[in-house]
């Protein structure tokens, strides 16, 4: 009776532990579109050969990645799916920049990432200079104007001045965190002597109002007229703010 009691329990045990490896423990959760890219946006570099973008899967995004392997498991966790969504919009941008730099059909091509503004002059003869601004140029300015980036074309005239300040304020949740891009053409100088300038401005994820100073050659007191063309479609994706 006894050896019947304990062939029992034995069944018993092997058949809890039986049913314990047949159950499909639930796995973590995937991480939506957004959080995806929100990681994926450590990982962009920029070729300043090629005026493209790129996912760097070994760039360390912070002293830290140096000692650890956190970076890299984080990317391994993002969704092959989301990674290439990603890709793609990337690709989008790259089309146009790479484009406009071998033609040479823009003055400048400004691209931005979550860390860095690289400034490509692909004009010789430009007309106007631009260079980036560093954030504690702009404590004490004011805006004086702004154009929405949106599906239609904003035109703004300033007369009468050297240098022009711009600040491109972003708003990532048009554009899906991703890439970005729009086109900045002005008509600078004097009445009837004006040569026209334009510039690419593209980006990765969100970069906090990027800054930037514009010059002309024609010297002081020129006027500038400048219009703003949004390459995503409808979404309003930024201000272009200008200083004062």
């Amino acid at each position: 009776m006894k050896q019947i009691y304990s062939l029992l329990v034995v069944l018993m045990v092997l058949s809890l532990q039986s049913c314990q490896n047949n159950l499909s423990l639930p796995s973590p959760a995937s991480r939506n579109y957004q959080q995806d890219v929100a990681v994926l946006n450590d990982f962009v570099d920029i070729s300043k050969t090629t005026h493209e973008y790129y996912v760097n899967p070994n760039k360390k995004s912070t002293a830290l990645s140096y000692l650890t392997n956190t970076d890299a498991e984080e990317f391994n966790a993002v969704n092959p799916v989301n990674l290439n969504s990603f890709k793609q919009s990337i690709s989008q941008i790259n089309s146009l920049s790479g484009q406009l730099a071998s033609s040479h059909g823009v003055d400048y091509i400004v691209m931005i990432t979550e860390s860095e503004i690289y400034i490509s002059q692909t004009k010789s003869n430009s007309p106007v200079h631009l260079k980036k601004k560093l954030s504690d140029d702009r404590i004490s300015r004011s805006i004086i104007a702004t154009c929405n980036i949106t599906d239609y074309k904003e035109q703004l005239y300033v007369n009468s001045i050297d240098c022009i300040e711009t600040t491109i304020e972003l708003y990532p949740q048009s554009y899906k965190n991703a890439a970005w891009a729009f086109l900045v053409t002005c008509r600078v100088g004097h009445d009837g002597n004006k040569e026209l300038a334009s510039v690419l401005f593209c980006g990765v994820g969100f970069h906090i109002n990027p800054s930037f100073e514009w010059s002309a050659d024609q010297g002081n007191a020129v006027d500038w007229n400048f219009e703003v063309i949004n390459t995503n479609g409808d979404a309003h994706i930024a201000n272009l703010n200008f200083l004062h």
